[in-house]
């Protein structure tokens, strides 16, 4: 990767060579002062159809800027990558270390000139590249069951995609809990039946935030029929007051008031004093 702390140095000398204010400078380049001041901070780097500019303004080369031999932007920045691709073989670490000075439309076309079957090779590039090449990368991850990458790479992927996606590892029988974040309410809480049936109870209780409370409560009562509370109470913050009320009344009745305690704190002081008084009679 490039140092920008180290290009922001060296963009400040040259400059300063060039016995050049910064404001100068930005007025030479069409950009704000502020543009220039984060360069040279080391804050971020020059947009790749600057350093051509750059390096005619200072009588350099863009390598002597980036500090690197640098061929693949050289190249992107002087609109000449289709040249280049057709004649290199690019490599991932190669499109990963220009990515961040480059266009998403250059990264995307190199990404596929690249060939690369891995899409954990790829996930140090998938923030330069856009949602389409990301779906598509995915996708074919999926077909190679790779689903370690893909949880990575949903991040990347566009909504309509992740909820996709999300189905299609839950009908493979794999876990979407770190992936839940990106999946859309909607369509988590249409498979979480399916999840709790294939993979159990302790799944819908890490899922439970991104779940509906009407989904979650028809979950709650069938596991309230398999083990009490006992587990259920793991979902009382997620429950609607109606569906913890008529949780909490069977279990009072079926065994006893103190089977309600662990989830006593979210039920309403007028049900829970109703609960203690039948309890007493």
């Amino acid at each position: 990767m490039f140092d920008m702390r180290e290009i922001g140095l060296r963009i400040a000398r040259l400059r300063k060579a060039k016995n050049m204010t910064q404001m100068e400078l930005a007025d030479h380049m069409n950009i704000s002062f502020q543009a220039v001041s984060n360069w040279e901070r080391g804050n971020s780097m020059p947009d790749i159809s600057k350093l051509p500019e750059l390096a005619e303004l200072f009588g350099v080369t863009i390598d002597e800027i980036l500090g690197k031999k640098a061929e693949l932007i050289d190249s992107a920045s002087n609109n000449k990558i289709d040249e280049y691709l057709a004649n290199k073989t690019v490599t991932t670490e190669q499109i990963e270390e220009a990515a961040p000075i480059l266009k998403p439309t250059q990264v995307d076309e190199m990404v596929e000139k690249a060939n690369v079957d891995s899409l954990d090779e790829m996930i140090g590039i998938l923030p330069f590249v856009s949602e389409t090449t990301v779906d598509e990368l995915i996708k074919k991850a999926l077909k190679r069951g790779d689903y370690t990458a893909v949880s990575k790479a949903i991040p990347f992927a566009s909504d309509n995609a992740v909820d996709s996606i999300a189905q299609q590892m839950v009908m493979d029988g794999q876990n979407i809990t770190p992936m839940a974040p990106f999946i859309s309410e909607k369509a988590l809480s249409k498979l979480a039946s399916t999840i709790y049936k294939q993979r159990g109870f302790s799944d819908i209780i890490s899922l439970a935030p991104f779940i509906s409370e009407k989904e979650l409560s028809i979950i709650a009562e069938q596991e309230y029929e398999k083990s009490g509370l006992t587990k259920v109470e793991n979902l009382a913050p997620f429950l609607s007051e109606e569906c913890l009320e008529k949780l909490a009344k069977r279990a009072v009745k079926e065994y006893g008031i103190k089977s309600i305690r662990s989830i006593s704190v979210y039920i309403n002081d007028k049900s829970l004093d109703e609960y203690i008084k039948d309890a007493l009679r």
